[in-house]
This record gives structure tokens, C-alpha cells and sequence, in this order.
């Protein structure tokens, strides 16, 4: 498959599905693995219903992209799959606690096609969730220490505190400019915020964790430029990923994409879509919009959330939106086609780069 745009010009080619669901699927069950491990084990040491209630967002059906490509960076860099299973196994725990967190703030009902933790248990019991599993995760990387040694532990350590302290940043600016009713807001501005929230835990940290990892340990490990090529290559892929995921939202079938239809105008997310058709609407348009976006969830109308997303379609806001991802996307096959040369040319190396297509093409 491949993303057709409006004059008929296919911008980017299809990704191998093989190859990344292979992949997706081999680093799933690696992770599943050491999550149910690391779940009995607190289970029976400690207050096992809590456990009980940790262990259900990540087993729930997912992409496991963020320990795909971390476990692929690994390999691709030279090592081997039990040098990385532990970091990406924590990096998911990590992405559900984040998940836990997100669905307090934001109010969200669904999750993974099932209902959020907040809906089912309320939202103490799911922020204490989210905070017990983020435990686990830094329990996890505390074990890393037989696994890579101290020195590499404490690295992917390091990189786990940029990357959640990063993503803490971007959820703060974008809970802020609801708060703060804000919609003069640029392009840029949101590129600013997704490359915080969701850049740095969804592809760069992966990425170099993976290479961490798997690179060999020698007296110029890591080298910096490896490292920080990769951070140019996640930045440009995850905000590709990010724009493509809030299409979804807008556009994916439910059942597929496991959460709530049109949920970031429910929440009033400040998205790629909105603000180019704040830009390009009419001015009683642009009100009414800006009028049911500040109201609370519980005041809104279905059916003038519908109307709202009618309108962005009209006005092209959606079809701009998937051309911005695709330039996003484009640049980063540039990047990686020029500057990932240490990497050895395998399934894995492959698997990065279609990654890059992946993120725009994938249902859910």
C-alpha cells in the first residue's frame, strides 16, 4: 500500500508488511516475556491486585513499535537480542505508564479497544497504576546492570531520564494550551510539542538505547555522532508518526484503531488538521469551531464535534495534514539513507528504514 495523494502521485512507497510485522511481532512477544516475569515477581512479593491491574494495559493488543525498534537498532549495531531485551521491555512499560497518565489527563474513554483504566477504575486507582508501573520500569533498568554491565545501564539510564523528562515537557505544553484557551498557534509551534511529547520516547530513544546496547563496548563507545544522528532521524520520524496518529484519530475505522473516533476534537488537542483549518476558515467558522472546542468534554454534542470534522475535511485540513507527514517522513529516509552507514545492511537495518513508511501507512 501506498499513500496516494490528490493528483494521483504516490509520495512515498509501501513498506515491507512482512518484514515489519515480523519484526513487531518477534519484539512483542521478547517484551511480553519479560513484563509477565517482572509482574509475577512483584506479584507474589507485593500487593499482587495491584499487579493484577498493571499488567493490563500492556497486554493489550499493540504495535510494540518502540521495542521493535529498539531491539532492531541493537542488532543492526552488531549485538544480540538478550543485550536489549530488558531496556525495551522498560521502554514499553514506560510507553503504558505514560498511556495510564495520558488517560487521566486527557479523559479518554478507550484505550486498545477496551475501556481506559480511569473509565473502568476511576482516576486514583489509575494514576496509582501508572505510578507502580513506572516503578517496574526503572526496576527493570536497575536488573540491566548483569545484563550490559554498569557502564551501558547507566547510559540507557540516562537516556530514559532525557526521554521522560522530555515527554513530561511536551504533555506540559500541550495541557497548557488547552488550559490557557490558546489557538494562535503556529505549524512549528506543534512540531515543538510533538518533538517533546512524542519524538523522543517513541523513536529516538529506541533508536539509541538499541544502539547502546548492541554496539560493541570498545574505548570510543558510543561515539557521539552516531548518537546524534539518531536524533535528527527519530525527530523527523516521529512527528511523521505523531501527525499520522492524530489523522487516525480523525479518520480510522474504531473498531481498528482501538480508541474513540475523533477524540483529540472531544479533548480540543491543538493538531496539525485544527490549527491549518483555524488559519483557513472563515471567521464565523473559525468562532464557532474555537466556541466548542473550549467547551469541556461533558458539554459537547456529538454531533457538532462531526460537524467540526466535516468542516476540516472540506477545507483540506486533513489532505495538509497527511502532505506535512509525508515531507516529515521523506526527510527522514534522507537522513537515514545518508548517515546510518554504521549499521550492518540486514533484515534489521531494513526494518528501520521501513519503518519510516510505516508510521504513515499503518490502520492503527
Amino acid at each position: 500500500m501506498s499513500i496516494v495523494l490528490d493528483d494521483g502521485k504516490s509520495a512515498v512507497a509501501g513498506h515491507d508488511r512482512a518484514l515489519v510485522e515480523r519484526i513487531l511481532a518477534e519484539a512483542r512477544a521478547m517484551v511480553a516475556v519479560e513484563i509477565d516475569a517482572v509482574v509475577q515477581r512483584n506479584r507474589v512479593t507485593g500487593y499482587g491486585p495491584l499487579y493484577d491491574l498493571v499488567a493490563d494495559y500492556p497486554f493489550r493488543e499493540g504495535k510494540g513499535l518502540r521495542p521493535a525498534i529498539c531491539l532492531a537498532a541493537a542488532r543492526a549495531a552488531g549485538g544480540y537480542a538478550d543485550q536489549v531485551r530488558t531496556s525495551a521491555a522498560a521502554l514499553e512499560l514506560f510507553h503504558n505508564a505514560f498511556l495510564v497518565h495520558d488517560d487521566v489527563e486527557d479523559a479518554s474513554e478507550y484505550r486498545r479497544g477496551s475501556t481506559t483504566m480511569l473509565k473502568s477504575q476511576g482516576a486514583a486507582v489509575a494514576i496509582n497504576v501508572g505510578d507502580a508501573t513506572t516503578v517496574l520500569a526503572l526496576q527493570m533498568l536497575l536488573d540491566n546492570t548483569s545484563r550490559v554491565g554498569v557502564r551501558k545501564a547507566l547510559l540507557v539510564m540516562a537516556e530514559v531520564e532525557r526521554m521522560a523528562r522530555e515527554s513530561a515537557e511536551g504533555q506540559a505544553i500541550e495541557l497548557d494550551w488547552i488550559a490557557r484557551g490558546e489557538f494562535e498557534l503556529t505549524d512549528q509551534d506543534y512540531v515543538r510539542m510533538a518533538h517533546k511529547k512524542t519524538c523522543w520516547y517513541t523513536v529516538i530513544a529506541p533508536l539509541r538505547i538499541g544502539v547502546i546496547c548492541g554496539h560493541d563496548a570498545g574505548a570510543a563507545f558510543p561515539l557521539n555522532e552516531e548518537l546524534l544522528v539518531l536524533t535528527e532521524l527519530g525527530h523527523l520520524a516521529g512527528v511523521a508518526f505523531q501527525i499520522c496518529d492524530d489523522l487516525l484519530n480523525l479518520e480510522a475505522d474504531e473498531v481498528l484503531y482501538g480508541k474513540e473516533s475523533a477524540g483529540d476534537l472531544w479533548e480540543g488537542k491543538r493538531t496539525i488538521m485544527l490549527l491549518h483549518h483555524l488559519r483557513a476558515a472563515a471567521p464565523a467558522a473559525r468562532r464557532s469551531a474555537i466556541r466548542l472546542l473550549r467547551q469541556p468534554r461533558s458539554a459537547k454534542q456529538a454531533a457538532d464535534v462531526a460537524q467540526l470534522l466535516t468542516a476540516m475535511r472540506d477545507s483540506g485540513s486533513l489532505e495538509r495534514g497527511r502532505r506535512v507527514a509525508i515531507e516529515f517522513s521523506e526527510r527522514a529516509m534522507e537522513v537515514d539513507a545518508r548517515s546510518l552507514l554504521f549499521l550492518t545492511a540486514d533484515d534489521d537495518r531494513r526494518f528501520l528504514r521501513e519503518m519510516l513508511r510505516y508510521v504513515i501507512e499503518r490502520v492503527k
